[in-house]
């Protein structure tokens, strides 16, 4: 593969994903269950894909990292993409690599087809620059004494409830960032999106791993 300045590439070097536009739009960790859920479901593939240790003990969620959804992929790297939904129902649409199962990016409805979001404890993200966490989201998830501990260990926002709080000036922002324009100049003959990548393929449903992912979680 050529060198590119802004790519996702899978834990085996064989998938990777160029960003058209390198700029992080926005940084958030996730408290949900979906979002464990997927970790397990990569994990199963292969031992080097274990959940972090972090995330598993419940110290912190998963990271995503939200970029432009202008997207290059080679012939032989869009070869070992597959999707998946958790469930027929699901909004959430994920790319994993059928070489190593790692989790590649994901999309949802809310985004309005702007961005995507980047499974970074899962893929190699090489970008110019990183910015710090700018929320915590779906604590309601999180057990409570383990979101207690997250809550008070920073000065990060943290929303308990996402769609009860979406006018919140943390959840505004972030929605903003995620309905951002796709960048100018994206739009050539060699840039693609998350969606076009979805023509012709069969999106599968697993739902594996659903009880283990919500052990933890409190009740409703």
């Amino acid at each position: 593969m050529t060198e590119e300045k802004a790519y996702l590439e899978c834990r085996c070097g064989a998938c990777r994903i160029s960003l058209v536009d390198p700029q992080l739009r926005y940084r958030s960790e996730c408290l949900c269950c979906d979002c464990r859920q997927r970790e397990l479901i990569s994990a199963s593939k292969r031992p080097e894909n274990k959940m972090p240790d972090e995330v598993a003990a419940y110290y912190r969620g998963v990271q995503l990292f939200y970029f432009s959804n202008a997207l290059q992929i080679e012939a032989e790297s869009r070869a070992r993409l597959e999707f998946f939904k958790l469930s027929r129902d699901a909004l959430t649409t994920t790319g994993i690599t059928t070489c190593c199962g790692t989790l590649m990016c994901s999309n949802h409805p809310i985004t309005q087809g702007c961005s995507i979001a980047a499974h970074a404890d899962n893929c190699t993200i090489k970008i110019p620059d990183i910015m710090p966490t700018q929320v915590v989201l779906f604590g309601c998830d999180f057990p409570d004494d383990k979101y207690n501990e997250r809550t008070r260990r920073d000065e990060i926002p943290k929303i308990f409830s996402v769609f009860d709080e979406l006018d919140s000036v943390p959840v505004a922002a972030l929605l903003a960032a995620l309905t951002k324009s796709v960048s100018a100049g994206s739009g050539d003959e060699n840039s693609t999106t998350f969606e076009e990548l979805l023509v012709d393929q069969e999106i599968r449903i697993d739902g594996s791993h659903f009880d283990e992912s919500r052990l933890e979680k409190p009740d409703s």
